[in-house]
Protein backbone atom coordinates (compact mmCIF):
# COMPACT_ATOMS: atom_id res chain seq x y z
CA UNK A 1 0.00 0.00 0.00
CA UNK A 2 1.27 3.25 -1.09
CA UNK A 3 1.92 6.15 1.82
CA UNK A 4 0.53 9.56 1.02
CA UNK A 5 2.88 12.45 1.82
CA UNK A 6 0.96 15.15 4.55
CA UNK A 7 1.10 19.04 3.45
CA UNK A 8 3.41 20.44 5.38
CA UNK A 9 0.85 22.22 7.40
CA UNK A 10 -0.57 18.80 8.15
CA UNK A 11 2.97 17.11 9.03
CA UNK A 12 4.12 16.43 12.69
CA UNK A 13 6.54 19.56 13.58
CA UNK A 14 9.06 16.90 14.05
CA UNK A 15 8.78 15.63 10.17
CA UNK A 16 8.75 19.56 8.77
CA UNK A 17 12.31 20.82 7.37
CA UNK A 18 12.88 24.85 7.40
CA UNK A 19 16.36 25.64 6.62
CA UNK A 20 19.03 25.66 9.17
CA UNK A 21 20.62 29.00 9.91
CA UNK A 22 24.02 27.55 9.70
CA UNK A 23 23.28 26.49 6.22
CA UNK A 24 21.70 30.04 4.98
CA UNK A 25 24.05 32.27 7.35
CA UNK A 26 25.95 33.18 4.37
CA UNK A 27 24.00 33.75 2.00
CA UNK A 28 21.86 36.07 4.59
CA UNK A 29 25.59 37.85 5.79
CA UNK A 30 26.16 37.97 1.09
CA UNK A 31 23.01 39.49 1.01
CA UNK A 32 23.10 41.97 3.92
CA UNK A 33 26.45 43.03 2.49
CA UNK A 34 25.36 43.88 -1.00
CA UNK A 35 22.34 45.98 0.30
CA UNK A 36 24.68 48.07 3.10
CA UNK A 37 26.16 48.86 -0.27
CA UNK A 38 23.52 49.75 -2.52
CA UNK A 39 21.29 51.64 0.17
CA UNK A 40 21.17 54.62 2.28
CA UNK A 41 21.48 53.87 6.25
CA UNK A 42 19.29 52.72 8.42
CA UNK A 43 18.28 49.92 6.87
CA UNK A 44 15.44 47.02 7.95
CA UNK A 45 16.34 43.31 7.30
CA UNK A 46 13.56 40.22 7.07
CA UNK A 47 13.79 36.95 6.65
CA UNK A 48 11.61 34.27 5.92
CA UNK A 49 11.60 30.29 5.90
CA UNK A 50 9.22 27.68 4.70
CA UNK A 51 8.94 24.20 5.75
CA UNK A 52 9.60 23.14 2.04
CA UNK A 53 13.20 24.46 2.64
CA UNK A 54 12.71 28.18 0.93
CA UNK A 55 13.85 31.29 2.24
CA UNK A 56 13.63 34.95 2.00
CA UNK A 57 16.33 37.24 2.81
CA UNK A 58 14.62 41.24 2.31
CA UNK A 59 16.61 44.64 3.11
CA UNK A 60 15.04 47.55 2.73
CA UNK A 61 15.41 51.03 3.09
CA UNK A 62 12.09 53.86 3.60
CA UNK A 63 12.25 57.31 2.11
CA UNK A 64 9.08 58.43 3.48
CA UNK A 65 7.00 60.73 1.76
CA UNK A 66 7.55 64.83 2.10
CA UNK A 67 5.17 67.44 2.99
CA UNK A 68 2.41 68.04 1.15
CA UNK A 69 3.46 64.56 -1.10
CA UNK A 70 1.71 61.21 -0.90
CA UNK A 71 4.18 59.29 -2.04
CA UNK A 72 7.34 57.99 -0.25
CA UNK A 73 9.58 55.16 -1.85
CA UNK A 74 11.46 52.14 -0.35
CA UNK A 75 15.02 50.49 -2.09
CA UNK A 76 14.90 47.08 -1.75
CA UNK A 77 17.36 44.31 -2.20
CA UNK A 78 16.25 40.74 -2.39
CA UNK A 79 17.01 37.00 -2.41
CA UNK A 80 14.63 34.61 -2.52
CA UNK A 81 16.38 30.55 -2.78
CA UNK A 82 13.64 29.47 -5.38
CA UNK A 83 15.10 31.89 -7.94
CA UNK A 84 18.97 32.39 -6.31
CA UNK A 85 18.93 35.54 -7.73
CA UNK A 86 20.06 38.82 -5.87
CA UNK A 87 17.44 41.70 -7.03
CA UNK A 88 17.31 45.18 -6.49
CA UNK A 89 13.79 47.25 -6.35
CA UNK A 90 13.01 51.07 -6.19
CA UNK A 91 9.45 51.22 -5.98
CA UNK A 92 6.90 53.75 -5.08
CA UNK A 93 4.38 53.83 -2.42
CA UNK A 94 1.06 55.71 -2.61
CA UNK A 95 1.40 56.25 1.33
CA UNK A 96 -2.44 57.26 1.04
CA UNK A 97 -4.34 53.82 -0.65
CA UNK A 98 -1.01 51.61 0.03
CA UNK A 99 -0.61 50.68 -3.62
CA UNK A 100 2.99 50.53 -4.49
CA UNK A 101 4.68 50.41 -7.78
CA UNK A 102 8.19 49.08 -9.13
CA UNK A 103 9.73 52.21 -10.94
CA UNK A 104 13.25 50.16 -11.47
CA UNK A 105 14.41 46.51 -11.26
CA UNK A 106 17.69 44.75 -11.79
CA UNK A 107 20.02 42.03 -11.07
CA UNK A 108 22.80 42.59 -8.24
CA UNK A 109 23.91 38.94 -8.44
CA UNK A 110 23.41 35.12 -8.34
CA UNK A 111 24.05 32.95 -5.31
CA UNK A 112 23.49 29.20 -5.48
CA UNK A 113 20.51 27.91 -3.03
CA UNK A 114 23.07 26.33 -0.05
CA UNK A 115 19.81 24.45 0.99
CA UNK A 116 19.48 22.22 -2.21
CA UNK A 117 22.99 22.10 -2.39
CA UNK A 118 23.54 20.49 0.99
CA UNK A 119 20.51 18.00 0.51
CA UNK A 120 22.07 17.20 -3.40
CA UNK A 121 25.65 16.46 -1.73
Amino acid sequence: MAQTQLSPERQPSSERIVPEMSTIGPVVDEVIDIARHQLERPIKVRLRTWEDREFEVHVKHWYPAGSGNRYGYEAIVRYHSDQEVIKGFLTEKDTIDDEREVLLERELGHIPDPVTRKNEG
